[in-house]
């Protein structure tokens, strides 16, 4: 499950080596009741190549499954450097119990001139249905409006595939207002697609939670 994942994602700049530092310190940890949200690092590799690995979590994304265990590694250091150049701000969703990673979601990337954040989530179809990520995301929400993030924020958008229900489902329990369908938006695995925008403002926020 999918809230657009940045398009040109990996055809984006000179991905670094397996044997890079995957220590994050850009990324700020968040807690919720149930989950830990934190930094994505090289010993996530299996659990990501896993996720992509499966057809039901990628029919609605950007992206498909991985080549192999070195283009995961390639994969989260470009994350990694994009992050500590504030390009983007993602978080692996753990289990606050277990620690067991159950996915990914954040910031794809930001459009700091017009205030805009893009985000996106994937989860692990063991985590489908549980309200993972309608937690998650409240909580990336609450940092994304607050002073502690990395640019001033004043809209978050998210882009969702026609069909994907389970997304516009997360996004509407979060406050989010679909604006309109973008037709033929993005181009991926060889077609044009149609692509929902939904987005949430500070004020929207703000008032819904007083």
């Amino acid at each position: 499950m999918d809230i657009n994942h940045d398009c040109q994602h990996l055809n984006q700049a000179v991905l670094e080596g397996d044997n890079q530092d995957s220590t994050n310190s850009a990324t700020p940890m968040l807690e919720t009741i149930r989950l830990r949200l934190d930094e994505t690092t090289l010993d996530d590799s299996e659990e990501i190549f896993a996720l992509f690995s499966n057809p039901k979590v990628t029919q609605f994304y950007d992206l498909g499954a991985f080549e192999s265990i070195h283009k995961v590694r390639e994969f989260i250091n470009e994350e990694i450097r994009k992050q500590q150049n504030k390009q983007m701000l993602r978080w692996a969703i753990r289990d606050k119990m277990t620690l067991d990673y159950l996915g990914g979601c954040g910031v794809n990337h930001f459009e700091s001139e017009r205030h805009v954040a893009v985000i996106g989530y994937e989860l692990c179809q063991e985590a489908w249905g549980k309200g993972i990520a309608t937690e998650a995301l409240e909580k990336v929400a609450e940092f994304l409006f607050s002073v502690a993030c990395i640019h001033s924020v004043n809209r978050i958008e998210a882009y969702v595939m026609q069909g994907n229900t389970g997304s516009e489902m997360v996004l509407r329990k979060l406050g989010f207002i679909k604006e309109g369908v973008l037709r033929q938006h993005s181009y991926w695995k060889g077609r044009y697609h149609d692509l929902s925008l939904y987005t949430l403002l500070r004020d929207d926020w703000v008032n819904g939670n007083n």
